[in-house]
């Protein structure tokens, strides 16, 4: 079963759940749906308050085969998603390497560290997705190093 992540803000004023819910319904499950490719596909989103909120959650039950509601995933868990053990570190490395003076100059160089990234890269860290869940559950919900 794939799992994907994606952002689908760059750089954006506040966002309401009825905006989150219109984001949801036109780029990212369409998004999930190409990408899975009619395999069955889990959605996992964190807990930011855009995510959570009833309206978002019942959108996902009723249009998601799968998804870890927001009761299900564990708060502040950054042990847990790719994107935080892995991805914004790399992210942070590569895009710092030189300053950036505009929205626009630091846009292009994360849109241009993420196209860098190999198929490799991205399976080691997802990979250790699983390490990492039994490795919490044995410190008991504890956070892990």
């Amino acid at each position: 079963r794939p799992l994907l992540w994606r952002s689908v803000a760059a750089v954006r004023p506040r966002r309401s759940s009825t905006s989150s819910n219109s984001v949801m319904q036109t780029v990212v499950k369409p998004w999930m749906t190409q990408i899975a490719a009619g395999r069955p596909y889990l959605y996992q989103q964190d807990v930011a308050p855009a995510h959570t909120s009833n309206l978002v959650q019942n959108w996902c039950l009723e249009n998601l085969d799968m998804f870890w509601s927001n009761e299900f995933w564990p708060p502040s868990s950054p042990d847990l998603n790719p994107c935080d053990y892995y991805l914004w570190g790399v992210l942070e490395r590569d895009t710092n390497k030189r300053a950036h003076n505009t929205v626009d100059s630091l846009k292009a160089a994360i849109i241009q560290a993420v196209a860098n990234l190999s198929r490799e890269q991205v399976a080691h860290a997802v990979g250790r997705f699983r390490h990492r869940v039994e490795a919490v559950i044995v410190k008991g919900g504890s956070w892990i190093e």
